[in-house]
């Protein structure tokens, strides 16, 4: 009869902090605190080692060199891609986990400059050779300019490669990108410091 009561009283322990577990886990997704944002308006550049990067609170974006104040979004700059300059807000971040998920978004408006209407603007994301996701896809427009947007869940796979996101223009004309935003939800670390930045030639 003891027996019983302990074992009782050991599962209503249980369930109890299970219940608190799952009520913590749910405070905090709803208040952002599983969620890490990354924001890139092209506003911020910084020289190192002669070449030029975009920087927002420590993290740093290749392909700055398309940089311009011809058009932006927000602010007084956006990222000027071309045929011959196709790549901009590139970042790497660190190696993902399992299951984590990555949202992303970037804003971007297309100037006619050929009559070769082939190709797209892509905002693109991928882990190494394992995964490989374009968006091209507009989900909103507002005064003149058209936002992409991606959402992820890393496969059920070993990844041991970077996750990287970037701009593409894939198209014949000029595009100018701006707002770049990312965000990485269900996770138990922020995003690496260290992260490393990567040129697409």
């Amino acid at each position: 009869m003891i027996k019983n009561r302990n074992l009782r009283d050991f599962l209503r322990v249980g369930l109890l902090l299970a219940l608190f577990a799952y009520i913590a886990v749910r405070i905090m997704s709803w208040t952002g605190l599983l969620t890490e944002e990354l924001n890139c308006g092209a506003e911020k550049t910084v020289i190192v080692d002669s070449n030029e990067y975009f920087e927002v609170n420590g993290y740093r974006y290749d392909n700055a060199n398309g940089r311009t104040t011809e058009k932006a979004f927000e602010g007084r700059h956006s990222v000027k891609l071309t045929p011959e300059n196709q790549y901009g807000f590139s970042i790497t971040l660190g190696t993902p986990k399992r299951k984590e998920l990555y949202e992303g978004s970037v804003w971007f408006r297309e100037e006619a400059s050929s009559t070769d209407t082939t190709g797209w603007p892509f905002l693109v994301v991928t882990i190494g050779k394992h995964f490989w996701q374009g968006t091209i896809d507009v989900v909103q427009k507002k005064n003149g300019w058209n936002k992409l947007e991606f959402s992820i869940t890393v496969p059920d796979s070993a990844y041991n490669e970077p996750i990287v996101v970037y701009c593409w223009n894939n198209t014949k004309n000029v595009v100018y990108f701006d707002n770049m935003t990312i965000k990485r939800k269900n996770y138990k670390k922020f995003f690496r410091k260290e992260s490393i930045n990567v040129s697409k030639n």
